[in-house]
């Protein structure tokens, strides 16, 4: 069975979940995951992982977005996307210069309010259904950061934005935050996703791409590990780590290693850590 991770040029109306299938079908296993929703209404790089490859999922969720959104400037929708219903329309009366401050005023380190629509869980159940329910709840603040804002283009009541922030950003919020502190509303009119951690659209294909050659789509998982220190072991000691047994080796105590095998496989990431005065290597995660 291959392993290793894809990632998606996510077409537009396409849910996370149905990308899932799509990649089901296209490497004929039931083992795939991927490492952080986006939007129906949204498009560009989702990775998804594939077979064991998806072990290694909480490993590398929490990484920095990159995004390409136009808002819709004087118009607020339950969605804050105009997919949704609009609740209220206002004049856009507003400076090219007093746009460029306020834009330029969200960059570091801020607080949002989750959306309605989001697919974050409260007593086990997801926000989105409470909403399309028509109950809206309290949320709490949560801390994001936004590292860049660029002005790619302003002709109102549009304004194009290229947005990158830390994982757990709503793209939606910022716009509707903005619209806010410019006086007037906001909505995403199209949002995409170009970049997400080591990953980016030159890397990303469409599903039709997948279809036809999923082998040659798929990256191996140790390409998202490529930070770490690699440790080639012999057949014996290969062995050993599969079986779960730790090993010793001569490396620096606390370093995390990335573990292949005799064949070259990458098979695991591994912890040193000191057991009886030695340094020895202790599996975080195999792949095997």
């Amino acid at each position: 069975m291959m392993q290793g991770i894809v990632i998606m040029d996510k077409p537009l109306n396409v849910t996370s979940f149905k990308a899932l299938g799509i990649i089901k079908k296209a490497y004929g296993t039931k083992r795939v995951g991927h490492t952080g929703t986006l939007d129906p209404d949204a498009t560009g790089v989702l990775p998804i992982l594939v077979g064991n490859a998806t072990r290694a999922a909480e490993l590398i969720v929490a990484t920095d977005k990159e995004y390409i959104t136009t808002i819709l400037l004087g118009v607020k929708t339950d969605t804050l996307d105009i997919s949704g219903k609009v609740l209220e329309e206002r004049a856009v009366d507003v400076s090219i210069d007093k746009i460029k401050q306020t834009v330029a005023s969200f960059v570091g380190d801020i607080e949002q309010i989750p959306p309605m629509y989001s697919a974050i869980s409260v007593d086990g159940v997801r926000l989105h259904s409470l909403a399309r329910q028509g109950i809206e709840i309290e949320r709490q603040p949560r801390p994001v950061t936004i590292h860049e804002i660029e002005i790619v283009n302003i002709s109102l009541p549009e304004v194009t934005l290229r947005v990158s922030c830390s994982k757990g950003t709503y793209i939606r919020t910022l716009a509707d935050d903005i619209g806010e502190k410019l006086g007037t509303l906001a909505a995403v009119k199209t949002l995409r996703r170009t970049k997400t951690g080591a990953f980016d659209l030159s890397m990303a294909h469409t599903p039709e791409e997948i279809a036809q050659n999923p082998e040659g789509c798929l990256l191996p998982l140790d390409i998202c590990f490529k930070e770490y220190a690699r440790v080639n072991l012999d057949e014996k000691k290969s062995k050993m780590v599969k079986n779960g047994v730790p090993i010793y080796f001569n490396t620096h105590k606390g370093e995390t290693v990335r573990v292949y095998d005799n064949d070259g496989c990458f098979i695991a990431l591994s912890h040193v850590e000191e057991i009886d005065g030695r340094f020895c290597l202790k599996l975080i995660k195999g792949f095997y």
